[in-house]
């Protein structure tokens, strides 16, 4: 009996996959962590998810210049990460994360562009996602993607407690209607002039803020949107060095005390 069950059970875990719940509020966004960038996919506030790295369509690193520089990108059991020279100071990426019908249970159905026409709500789901490393006037323009959060002010440089005021463009272009902009799981709400202050606790910008935009093209396949940005600070290799010498002096310090 153990024998059917199992396969029951590992029949189930297979199909999973295919129904999901709610596919729009999935974001990707550079994380990094010792040399390497490590491209992330899911809900911030929860945490990463396994995701199909076939589905991770570009990414293009800049210089403070906004120049492009060389990288690897590279994967691992959790994912693909990039890597590249010291001169990164900013990315951005691309991921497709296909065709979903919505089905009457109010679940969504992976499907291939195929199978459109076999059902009625249909919506193909792109991500984009831009990540600062450090600042310069011409990394603060936009990136021209069809949806992202362009930062007024250096988001490396946000003082704990305070907030961090962003414009949501496609193409360039300020978009307020009908987007939803979140941190830290949070709506934030939009200011008068269409801007929006992200409030920044005191430990920093922790997670990646978050805009999403929908809406159903002439083929009537509703298009959506998901966007996210990211800010951290690297230390400089020749920081890292004075802090593993500190470290192995203080080592060899007790080492001689003992």
């Amino acid at each position: 009996m153990l024998l059917p069950k199992l396969k029951t059970l590992l029949l189930a875990a297979a199909i999973l996959p295919c129904f999901m719940q709610p596919v729009s509020a999935h974001v990707v966004w550079f994380d990094y962590k010792d040399g390497e960038y490590n491209i992330l996919f899911g809900h911030p506030e929860e945490g990463a998810e396994t995701y199909e790295t076939s589905r991770f369509k570009e990414a293009i690193a800049y210089d403070i210049n906004k120049q492009t520089i060389p990288f690897s990108l590279n994967e691992k059991s959790e994912g693909l990460y990039l890597t590249a020279s010291n001169k990164l100071a900013a990315i951005q990426g691309f991921f497709d994360n296909g065709y979903f019908a919505r089905l009457a249970d109010d679940t969504f159905l992976r499907i291939t562009e195929e199978q459109i026409s076999n059902y009625e709500n249909v919506g193909r789901y792109l991500k984009y996602t831009k990540a600062f490393y450090d600042w310069s006037d011409a990394l603060a323009q936009p990136f021209n993607l069809p949806l992202e959060i362009q930062p007024l002010n250096n988001p490396l440089k946000v003082i704990p407690g305070g907030s961090l005021l962003v414009n949501i463009l496609s193409n360039g272009n300020p978009i307020s209607e009908n987007v939803t902009v979140e941190y830290l799981g949070q709506i934030v709400e939009k200011n008068a002039d269409g801007t929006y202050s992200i409030p920044i606790g005191k430990q920093g910008l922790i997670q990646p803020i978050e805009a999403s935009y929908s809406f159903v093209d002439a083929n009537n396949l509703r298009i959506s949107y998901e966007t996210s940005l990211t800010a951290q600070n690297i230390p400089e290799p020749s920081a890292l060095l004075g802090l593993s010498v500190v470290g192995l002096f203080s080592f060899y310090r007790k080492k001689l005390k003992k």
